[in-house]
């Protein structure tokens, strides 16, 4: 493992324990490696509703003008829970999928897009990196 991680990442694992590299995640030394498709498909559903949120203009003029991220920083957090309840929550168990879901509410599958968007940009701006080819 270590040796991978140097000659792939360039991470030198003998400067850590273990518990605080490869097995900082209960998953993985329980061998519960199921559990990681389901975070990234949650991550990738969060991607897609931050985007229709920033994008709704009715929950924007409902917020008097305000951006998500105002309300965000404001920790006024119970907007997004009315606008989760109204485009999510009340209709959960209805669809036999997430896509139906999804589709119902905003006229399209989970679509990764939003996710490789997300990352894109969070990882740009963090390590300063040049815009990547899209």
């Amino acid at each position: 493992w270590r040796r991978g991680m140097k000659e792939l990442l360039g991470v030198d694992g003998d400067t850590y324990d273990d518990d605080k590299g490869c097995l900082q995640d209960v998953h993985w030394s329980g061998l519960a490696v199921g559990y990681f498709p389901t975070y990234l498909l949650g991550a990738m559903m969060a991607a897609q509703l931050d985007h229709f949120v920033r994008h709704d203009k009715s929950f924007a003029e409902a917020q008097g003008g305000r951006s998500v991220d105002e309300l965000i920083e404001a920790g006024e957090f119970a907007p997004f829970k009315a606008w989760l309840k109204e485009k999510i929550h009340d209709h959960g168990s209805l669809f036999e999928s997430m896509d139906e879901l999804l589709m119902h509410s905003f006229g399209e599958p989970l679509n990764p897009k939003y996710f490789i968007d997300y990352l894109t940009n969070k990882y740009e701006a963090l390590y300063q990196l040049e815009e990547l080819d899209k």
